[in-house]
């Protein structure tokens, strides 16, 4: 937050308030924007007096230097005055521009309304769980749960308490769309709720990761492709350069969940060849999956910052995991030669460069590689066959 804030000019502050309104009801993860045009802020284009007019232009650039907003402009051309220069402002933080203006979001008003109900509500409604749950929800809120009648919160609460401390065993996610009225993803990563409702360890899971594999008999590698595309393409596709090895795709981050190695925690597909051939055996799969057969283990994504953050999960659950070179040298003379896209092309401005995973030809040539050019390449740019 600038050490300087803007005065709290009431213009100003109707203009916060609009591109803060606007922030607060969208959906996607873009950087909010408001035209100052005729219809946003009317009162702009009735001025008649050019001091004002002036006055008002300094007011919004007093307020683009706080950082908290960014003022876009068309290009200055003669006799253009600020209203001619179609003046677009850009949300660039929220909080900050928020507690500046005092307002409170949708969001913000729904947790203060339900923690204030909560503390209304007879001690006898929740039980021992009471306070424990207040404490929880002021730390926690329930983002899936707003604009719900806070009663109807009370109930669902009362209703999972009541399965948590039954002997009954549930997919999380079932029990979540039973509890909250088809809402499925409500419990994710909300462990702690479910041990304070007196859950025991393992009474709610999570399905099997899926593994699709395509894989010779004698495999002696295994590779993760991280996108279902490439890895299609790969196994329909006779080449030196992953002969003898095992294709695995398990979407995303999801590949490298702990629960992979474990025999209730993951289930192998395995993918028919279309031109035919023999398959690895299940057995066989499973031998290197869950007791763990030592081969390598490589993993091929997207050349951005998201696919090396799964190298480095990968290598959680298989240490010795190496970027795969043949995939990432491809991507990276890519790169070299000018190709790829910036991170705002592909909606992947919010990526940012993880620790360092281990592997060395990741920590010292692809990382570096994209940090030296801000660009990304996908994985679907790899060529398969030529």
């Amino acid at each position: 937050m600038t050490t300087n804030p803007p005065q709290a000019h009431a213009f100003l502050l109707d203009v916060a308030w609009k591109l803060l309104q606007k922030a607060d009801r969208a959906t996607g993860e873009r950087n909010v924007r408001l035209r100052l045009d005729e219809k946003t802020v009317p009162s702009l284009y009735q001025l008649t007096d050019g001091d004002a007019l002036r006055l008002h232009e300094l007011l919004i650039e007093e307020l683009a230097a706080s950082g908290w907003i960014r003022l876009h402009m068309s290009p200055q051309r003669e006799f253009a005055g600020f209203l001619e220069r179609a003046p677009v402002l850009e949300l660039l933080d929220f909080a900050s521009l928020a507690s500046w203006a005092k307002f409170e979001s949708r969001k913000e008003a729904w947790d203060r309304q339900l923690l204030g109900y909560l503390n209304r509500v007879p001690e006898n409604s929740l039980g021992v769980y009471r306070d424990a749950l207040i404490g929880y929800f002021a730390r926690n809120p329930l983002p899936a749960l707003q604009g719900l009648p806070h009663e109807e919160v009370l109930s669902c609460v009362v209703e999972l308490a009541s399965v948590c401390q039954s002997a009954i065993r549930l997919p999380l996610r079932e029990l979540s769309a039973k509890i909250f009225h088809g809402r499925s993803k409500v419990l994710d990563n909300r462990g702690e709720l479910l041990r304070l409702l007196g859950a025991s360890d393992g009474q709610f899971y999570e399905p099997p990761v899926q593994l699709l594999t395509s894989a010779p008999p004698d495999f002696t590698q295994a590779l993760f492709v991280e996108n279902l595309v490439t890895f299609e393409r790969m196994a329909d596709t006779e080449d030196a350069r992953w002969r003898g090895i095992a294709l695995v795709f398990a979407s995303g981050f999801r590949g490298s969940a702990r629960r992979l190695r474990k025999p209730d925690g993951s289930t192998i597909y395995i993918r028919a060849r279309r031109g035919g051939g023999t398959d690895a055996s299940p057995a066989a799969l499973s031998r290197w999956l869950y007791d763990g057969d030592a081969i390598p283990v490589r993993f091929f994504g997207d050349l951005d910052y998201s696919g090396i953050n799964i190298l480095s999960s990968l290598r959680e659950v298989f240490p010795s995991t190496q970027a795969w070179r043949p995939g990432y040298q491809y991507l990276a003379q890519l790169l070299c030669m000018g190709g790829g896209h910036l991170p705002d092309m592909a909606d992947k401005e919010g990526q940012v460069e993880g620790v360092a995973t281990g592997c060395d030809f990741s920590d010292k040539v692809l990382v570096p590689l994209m940090r030296a050019t801000g660009r990304f390449v996908d994985q679907e740019a790899f060529v398969v066959a030529d």
